[in-house]
């Protein structure tokens, strides 16, 4: 890849797409001939300007067929370590099941060249597993030391985790100066309420999302006695509604967290709250109701 520090850094970046769509806009700044057609011309796709549009678009998300993969990598001359990194970022970001998500997360990590990115690694690890940001919220509730009881705080966790994981989740959780100690000696969360983008707003957190609505779905089927608060609604509305609808998620999530700032009671439970809002239909953009 040409070395020009006003281009972007692939290891910078877990979303290909966003890298191609900044490449792009980085080396068009550099050189004003460098546009989305001739980057086409360039990738042996004449006459197909809208191809690089198709990729980068959050709402088209064309898929890069290997083909493609190596054409990009050509054009844009990565070494070999680039590529290598490159190639596995496009199979992450276009994996379909969980396992195959997880597969390429540790070949990113393991991959990654790029020293300043330390920090990064260690919160991919906080957001691959679930558990991570229970034990952190436990510790809100439950006074844990340097020699505390691991297998106790373990047993704490539901569904339970081993007490290896346990150890392992403290070590990160200081690492990330995500939990400190107070001045009795007890482990205590830096932060009462954590959101994503303290770290990584990104295609990473896909991963934790995708663990914590497993872990919602053996919620509902182990049926426990656990007080439960799960709704489902399938509704029909407009485009207008939808994005009313986004906005009040987005102010409903923003109460939450100002409760849990607010909330002056000794906390006594950790709890997870998922909000989902998707489309499970796809009808054309004119919104004709005729079939």
């Amino acid at each position: 890849m040409p070395k020009n520090s006003s281009l972007p850094n692939i290891y910078a970046y877990n979303d290909f797409r966003k890298f191609i769509a900044d490449y792009q806009k980085a080396r068009h700044a550099i050189d004003k001939s460098f546009t989305k057609t001739e980057f086409c011309k360039l990738l042996g796709i004449p006459n197909a300007r809208s191809y690089i549009n198709d990729i980068i678009s959050p709402e088209r998300k064309r898929k890069l067929t290997p083909n493609f993969v190596e054409l990009f990598i050509r054009t844009l001359k990565f070494d070999a370590k680039e590529a290598l990194f490159f190639r596995c970022l496009v199979n992450f970001n276009q994996a379909v099941y969980p396992d195959e998500r997880d597969l390429y997360f540790d070949q990113l990590i393991s991959l990654n060249r790029t020293p300043t990115r330390k920090l990064d690694k260690l919160a991919y690890t906080y957001y691959k597993e679930w558990y991570h940001g229970v034990i952190r919220a436990l510790l809100e509730i439950q006074d844990f030391g340097e020699d505390g009881d691991y297998a106790a705080l373990a047993r704490m966790v539901y569904p339970h985790i081993k007490e290896t994981q346990a150890r392992q989740s403290i070590v990160l959780l200081k690492e990330l100066q995500l939990i400190a100690k107070n001045e009795h000696g007890f482990y205590k969360p830096t932060e009462k309420c954590l959101a994503t983008d303290t770290f990584l707003q990104n295609e990473m957190v896909k991963n934790y999302q995708i663990r914590c609505l497993q872990l919602a779905e053996k919620a509902i089927i182990q049926n426990t006695k656990l007080p439960q608060s799960v709704t489902s609604r399938t509704i029909s509305v407009s485009l207008e509604g939808y994005k009313r609808i986004e906005k009040q998620i987005g102010k409903f999530s923003s109460e939450i967290r100002s409760t849990v700032h607010k909330d002056e009671s000794a906390p006594d439970r950790v709890c997870h709250l998922d909000i989902l809002l998707f489309p499970v239909s796809q009808i054309s953009e004119a919104g004709e109701g005729r079939i």
